[in-house]
């Protein structure tokens, strides 16, 4: 994982025990930030530093001390510090995209879902029927719409 010119090893989200690390210090990372009582009386300065340091944190937990040091030099640019953590969180959320179509690929329920329409007639017949039911239409566009 390439992460400001810095080359750190991936994290594989697939992994029960690292998924439950990263999920772990995602959720300080969110609740240390958004806490506005850690941020109340401070400059804008201090609170830039505050939240720095929290995702110092994170990448030294994460990927082992001193991680932080290698990606911002000791600076507190929070640009390049919310830059840094969203290129994590990202490839999370490409890992959980994966999961999803894997699980999806392979769910035991396969057998009881819809046949997906094969010719023209039956996927327009298809996408009426669900644009219908999006507008509070019965099953044949008509009904109820209230």
């Amino acid at each position: 994982m390439n992460i400001l010119g810095v080359e750190l090893r991936d994290i594989d989200f697939m992994d029960a025990d690292e998924l439950e690390k990263y999920e772990a210090e995602n959720q300080y990372v969110v609740d240390k930030i958004g806490d506005d009582e850690q941020l109340a009386g401070k400059s804008t300065a201090d609170a830039l530093r505050y939240q720095c340091g929290i995702v110092n944190g994170f990448f030294d937990n994460l990927f082992g001390a001193g991680t932080a040091q290698k990606l911002f030099k000791g600076k507190n640019n929070i640009k390049d510090h919310m830059e840094a953590f969203a290129v994590v969180a990202e490839a999370a959320y490409n890992a959980r995209v994966d999961f999803d179509a894997m699980t999806d690929k392979y769910s035991f329920m396969r057998a009881d879902r819809q046949p997906t329409p094969v010719n023209r007639d039956q996927r327009r017949a298809a996408e009426r029927a669900n644009r219908n039911a999006a507008y509070g239409y019965g099953k044949n566009g008509k009904g109820n719409r209230h």
